[in-house]
């Protein structure tokens, strides 16, 4: 029995026997891949582990920019770019900085009124019948007071009636300012009197028609007690006396119609203001209103001391109207405070380091 394979079924063949399956060779070791480029830090991000920030408040730069305001920086880590590639790109940014004009202002003590105050006294022998309330504003033609029942009026001018005016008298400034009156009040046209300093009959009968519209005898006549001269319309801020009293002597206390804030200035400080100077006036409610200087006092004064005190500083007055005199109100002799600009400069960048001074407006400067 040749020498035969013998398989597991038990069948058996002849010739060589088969060869086994080669085993697979192994693959050759394979390097791992080189690590990716890391890209290009973007505007902000990292260098060194540490960052870069642009502190803006309020839109304004932080730091102080220096000729245009363009900042610009390059991005990316501390060394070279990667062998064989290009250096990244410089990134610019532009950032928008506000600058402004700056202006340093002081606050003055002033009170809000109706200006200067002064008595009104009447001439006349009879009895005071009736005065206005306090805050009546009298203008020409309208009674200051009555006497007898019978009225006392106003009159505009630069100076008081000082002798009895009728026909025959010479001529004079009180004619001119008698004739003014009459034909501002309607009573004659101009076309039918001449206003100079001769009296005329024209004159005369003039003063009829007026007095006659008052309720008065026409004796074409007026003396200095009938009427009450002023340079303008006044406004009355008191009663001296009272109906029923003597109508010769101090009746009212009147002042001006127009609003008006006056301040105590140190004489020493005149020189921080001057006529027609823009201001901002603090009302009692806390507003503010525009304002302006109007008179500026040259004559200091010395107010009246307390002898156990220090000696009082010497004052200039110093009186500001308001551009809009309805927005104060209707208050009297109210404390206010007056802001005047004591320097200023233009185009300045704000800083936090300037409390005292204020930015009246913006104005944005940009590059790029």
């Amino acid at each position: 029995m040749s020498a035969a394979d013998v398989r597991g079924d038990g069948a058996g063949t002849s010739g060589s026997a088969a060869s086994p399956a080669p085993a697979p060779e192994p693959a050759p070791d394979t390097p791992p891949a080189p690590p990716a480029v890391a890209p290009p830090i973007p505007l902000g991000g990292r260098r060194g582990g540490r960052r870069r920030r642009l502190a803006i408040a309020g839109g304004v730069a932080a730091a102080a920019l220096v000729g245009a305001g363009v900042l610009s920086w390059r991005s990316g880590g501390d060394g070279d770019a990667a062998d064989g590639g290009e250096a990244p790109a410089a990134a610019t940014a532009t950032a928008e900085v506000a600058v402004r004009d700056l202006e340093e202002r002081t606050d003055l003590d002033g009170t809000l009124g109706y200006g200067d105050t002064h008595e009104l006294a009447l001439n006349q022998p009879g009895t005071l019948t009736w005065l206005p309330a306090e805050g009546t504003v009298i203008d020409r033609g309208q009674s200051v007071a009555e006497v007898d029942d019978r009225a006392v009026p106003l009159l505009l001018g630069d100076r008081p009636l000082w002798r009895d005016l009728g026909p025959g008298v010479d001529d004079g400034r009180d004619v001119e300012l008698i004739e003014a009156n009459l034909v501002a009040l309607g009573v004659v046209s101009a076309d039918d009197l001449t206003v100079d300093q001769e009296w005329t009959s024209a004159t005369t009968e003039a003063v009829e028609d007026w007095q006659s519209s008052l309720g008065w005898e026409e004796t074409g006549r007026i003396s200095p007690a009938d009427v009450v001269v002023e340079p303008a319309a006044v406004r009355v801020t008191a009663r001296v006396a009272e109906p029923g009293g003597p109508a010769s002597g101090p009746a009212l206390t009147v002042g001006g119609t127009g609003r008006q804030v006056t301040v105590d200035l140190e004489a020493t400080r005149q020189q921080m203001v001057q006529v027609g100077q823009k201001v901002d006036v603090e009302l009692p409610d806390g507003s503010t209103t525009p304002g302006t200087i109007a008179t500026v006092g040259t004559v200091a004064v010395t107010p009246e001391s307390d002898s156990m005190g220090p000696d009082p500083t010497p004052t200039i007055e110093v009186t500001v109207t308001l551009d809009d005199p309805a927005a104060s109100g209707t208050l009297d002799q109210a404390p206010v405070t007056v802001w005047v600009v004591t320097s200023a400069a233009q185009d300045v960048l704000p800083s936090r380091s300037t409390p005292c001074w204020r930015w009246p407006r913006a104005a944005t400067r940009s590059s790029g």
